[in-house]
C-alpha cells in the first residue's frame, strides 16, 4: 500500500496519513497508549473496519504517529507513552 500525505481522487481519506491521523487523534482521546495497544485499538475501529477495508498496516500507524509528531498534535508521556498534546 502507498501511503499519500493528504487524500487525492484515488486515495481514500482513510489511507492517507492526515486520515489515519485522525483516527489515531481519536483512539488516543480515551488516555496514553504504547503504540501495541494503539495498533490493537486501531484494529478494532468500525471506521477502520468499514471505510479503510483492512489496508491498514502497523506501518501505516506509524507513519501517522510520526506525522502528528511532527505537528505537535501527539507528544510522549514521561513514562514513554504516546498522548494526544491538547489532554
Amino acid at each position: 500500500m502507498s501511503v499519500t500525505l493528504l487524500p487525492e481522487k484515488h486515495v481514500r481519506t482513510g489511507e492517507s496519513l492526515l486520515g489515519l491521523g485522525a483516527l489515531v487523534l481519536a483512539t488516543l482521546a480515551n488516555g496514553p497508549k504504547t503504540i501495541d495497544s494503539l495498533w490493537a485499538d486501531m484494529k478494532e475501529l468500525d471506521a477502520v473496519k468499514r471505510r479503510v477495508h483492512g489496508s491498514v498496516t502497523l506501518d501505516s500507524v506509524v507513519l501517522a504517529v510520526d506525522f502528528l509528531f511532527a505537528v505537535g498534535a501527539v507528544s510522549l508521556t514521561p513514562e514513554g507513552l504516546l498522548k494526544h498534546a491538547a489532554h
